[in-house]
């Protein structure tokens, strides 16, 4: 694959994982996983120390204990209350608990309830810019409405003041029209996107008559007694609670417009002396002011949200952080008691112990898992009470501790960059990989470290994700693509040289050199018997034909036996066993594969004579093979320009000289008796005979060669002639011409090739014994005759 090619499909791989992410990002699949990420990141920042008073009053298991099951007496609210900002001198104090109508039950005490309820109003009105009281969005539909109470969002696209539902909350006589505070105590679950909360609700705008029916509803509950069914009507701008009777007992302004905040930026303004003129309200950020001065700016997340910075999970780590509600009321129930005993010294002592909330921030929530306001936080996997998330919120606002998410832009930019580098880094060689690695530790170390230094929250998921699917994509590209150049090149000069040598080459991912390696390895050289007079009576065209389908099969012959092509010399062919992939049974495969060449030659001769389409010499076409086994140097040979994979050395020049002298004594297939001992030794069935024992031109010592026989020579023909002939070598090899002789003339009666074949082994050795009968055996005789010619 041509590199620019190569360069556009990975720029579309990296494109296409981008996108991908991106789309899984907007589409909010991977909300809660970034959000798993982000707890990953608070646990490796830590908790943190805040400037914020906060003191937690735990409504727990004591406490239940204590107050007994519910519904609980709201009186002891009122007393708590009344303890920890009076005598206690809290700045203020917040309670996580819902004291609406619906905490009601069959067993309630309506006469206590109204009492108690009363006292708490009465506590409320005395601290009424002191104490928050909480109020939620719980879906519960309203008896005086008729409609649910669901938490009306603006990113919804329906949020409408005048329309927006009253949560479910505390009413008359806990609060009055201008008396109370209240604050939401919902969580934005959807921005959250998973089980731990990190977004609330920062505000819900009021502008309808909802409130006031709110209000003259609970009047009702709390008047009924001596009212006449009671019943509210509208007079002119007032809602009115009359009877039957005519008696009107409380009235209210028909409309009111109002903003509920947020339980934790409730209480930072009721901490500070603050009301909701303080705030305003704009679609990114909602501005506190105090003295004309900008106090807090606080960032809107989807114009209406916070997100929670969490300074700290949930530990009840003692009573400087936490204390019993039970404890609290224990001790102001003893303090009135002390008092009205005018024991100075209890009094004085209880005093002091309530010194531990003075100017602290107080938020009473339940604790006892059994009342299931619980949620898991970053550092706390189990779920613990939720009043933390409001806690955390005042220590967000009052240390300006905002959480900061990257802008759309930048998220983007990150996206596209990250994978780019990455791959670019992962596609080079060496060392320069490691970084693609590194970069996106790298990158994962800026998200953690902006995090826990400037409360910067940069995408994790996205750009890691869609840099390892780029990476992986590209890199299995590369794969690929390398995998299409090494089958190419494998094809391609696997058409020259050995396909093994070619795999080992490219495994080894080395540039070839010159030199080679010293082994023992088994050669053979294989040729067309009379090929110049062949070649001339076939046209160019017929001979390449020819020679092509000649070549071919008996490569592929030779190839099954794991022999590899060194070069083709014309009709020729050099082939080496044992390297470049080295066997042990390297002579047993060269004889085999000798063998079965011979058997596939016949079979296309066969072919041709039964085509019709070659001449006579064509149909009668026969191979000479010569095989030796010996130590030779196999490697890159020639010049540092060009070089070939050979093989070179004598045991090489020797099996040529095999091939050649095949042609002297009239035989097809002659190896050594290296190759023959070889081979038999590994137990090879072998069709053989002893032919002579020569000293070839350019040798000294004498070397002992024998004729293969194919399947073509009968068993029995093979037996006779062999018998015959070596009786009668022997003979010769005594130099006893004469005996010699006669055995020789005996055993050309039984030659296998004599038909066709120009000469016979018989026959040479026959005339060479009528020739020393003449002359004379050579000086020196040992058996071994001294050839005159390659």
């Amino acid at each position: 694959m041509k590199k620019s090619k190569q360069l556009l499909i990975s720029l579309g791989l990296i494109t296409l994982s981008v996108v991908l992410w991106l789309l899984l990002m907007l589409s909010g699949v991977l909300d809660g996983l970034e959000q798993e990420t982000l707890r990953w990141r608070y646990l490796a920042r830590g908790e943190i120390e805040s400037s914020a008073p906060v003191v937690y009053v735990d409504l727990d298991a004591e406490t239940v204990s204590y107050m007994g099951d519910r519904p609980w007496d709201r009186r002891e609210f009122g007393v708590l209350l009344h303890a920890l900002l009076g005598v206690g001198g809290a700045k203020t104090a917040s309670v996580d608990i819902i004291l609406s109508k619906y905490g009601g039950g069959a067993l309630l005490d309506w006469e206590r309830a109204r009492k108690g309820d009363s006292f708490l109003g009465k506590v409320v009105a005395a601290y009424e810019d002191r104490i928050v009281l909480a109020a939620a969005y719980t879906g519960v539909v309203s008896s005086i409405t008729q409609e649910a109470a669901l938490l009306p969002m603006i990113r919804d696209g329906d949020y409408d003041p005048e329309m927006s539902p009253f949560p479910e909350a505390p009413t008359y006589p806990i609060i009055d029209f201008n008396v109370g505070r209240l604050a939401l105590a919902n969580v934005d679950e959807t921005l959250s996107g998973g089980v731990v909360p990190y977004y609330v609700p920062s505000f819900v705008g009021l502008n309808s008559a909802r409130y006031s029916f709110h209000l003259v509803d609970g009047a009702m509950r709390d008047k009924m007694d001596f009212m006449n069914e009671p019943y509210s009507e509208v007079v002119g701008d007032e809602v009115v609670l009359t009877d039957l009777d005519g008696f009107s007992t409380y009235s209210v302004p028909l409309q009111s417009e109002m903003t509920i905040f947020t339980l934790g930026l409730e209480t930072f303004l009721a901490a500070h002396e603050l009301d909701e003129d303080a705030v305003e309200i704009s679609p990114d950020t909602l501005t506190i002011r105090r003295a004309g001065e900008v106090f807090r700016q606080i960032p809107l997340v989807r114009q209406q949200s916070i997100e929670v910075n969490w300074f700290e999970g949930w530990e009840i780590s003692g009573d400087e952080d936490h204390v019993s509600m039970q404890a609290v009321l224990r001790k102001a129930h003893a303090l009135s008691e002390a008092a009205s005993a005018q024991d100075t010294v209890k009094v004085a002592e209880l005093e002091k112990w309530f010194e531990r909330f003075r100017d602290k921030v107080i938020f009473v929530g339940p604790v006892d898992p059994q009342l299931k306001d619980i949620s898991p936080t970053p550092f706390n996997r189990e779920p613990v009470p939720k009043v933390g998330l409001h806690a955390n919120l005042y220590r967000t606002i009052a240390d300006e501790a905002y959480i900061t998410r990257a802008d759309s832009g930048l998220c983007i930019a990150i996206v596209c960059l990250l994978p780019l580098l990455v791959c670019m880094l992962a596609l080079n060689r060496g060392s320069l990989r490691l970084l693609s690695l590194l970069l996106l530790l790298a990158y994962g170390g800026c998200v953690f470290f902006a995090f826990a230094q400037f409360n910067w929250i940069l995408p994790m998921i996205v750009p890691i994700g869609s840099s390892l699917t780029a990476v992986v994509s590209v890199v299995l590209l590369k794969l690929g693509s390398e995998e299409w150049q090494r089958r190419r090149i494998k094809a391609l000069f696997g058409a020259y040289v050995a396909p093994k040598l070619v795999d080992e080459m490219v495994e080894s991912n080395q540039d070839p050199q010159l030199g080679g390696t010293d082994t023992e390895i088994t050669a053979l050289f294989s040729d067309v018997e009379g090929f110049s007079a062949l070649s001339e009576e076939l046209t160019p065209h017929q001979l390449v034909s020819l020679m092509n389908e000649y070549l071919g099969a008996m490569t592929e012959v030779f190839q099954l036996q794991s022999g590899t092509l060194d070069k083709y010399i014309g009709d020729a062919i050099v082939t080496m066993f044992g390297m470049p992939v080295p066997v042990t049974d390297h002579a047993s495969r060269a004889c085999k594969a000798a063998i079965e060449m011979q058997a596939c030659h016949a079979v296309l001769r066969e072919k041709w004579a039964d085509s019709g389409e070659w001449p006579e010499s064509v149909r009668h076409m026969r191979t000479r093979i010569g095989v030796n086994t010996g130590r030779a140097v196999i490697g890159n040979m020639g010049s540092e320009m060009r070089f070939n994979y050979t093989m070179m050395g004598d045991s090489v020049n020797l099996a040529a000289r095999c091939e050649s002298g095949a042609k002297i004594y009239g035989v097809y297939t002659m190896v050594t008796e290296n190759t023959l001992q070889a081979a038999l030794a590994e137990g090879t069935e072998l069709n053989y005979r002893k032919l002579d024992r020569v000293v070839v031109k350019g040798r000294r010592q004498p070397v002992e060669l024998y004729e293969l026989w194919d399947s073509s020579v009968s068993a029995g023909q093979s037996s006779a002639c062999r018998a015959a002939y070596e009786a009668a070598l022997e003979l010769y090899f005594k130099a006893d011409w004469a005996a010699a002789l006669q055995g020789f003339e005996a055993s050309e009666a039984n030659e296998p090739f004599k038909a066709f074949a120009p000469t016979t082994p018989s026959a040479v050795l026959a005339a060479r014994c009528r020739q020393f009968l003449e002359t004379g055996a050579p000086a020196g005789w040992n058996g071994a005759y001294v050839m005159t010619s390659k």
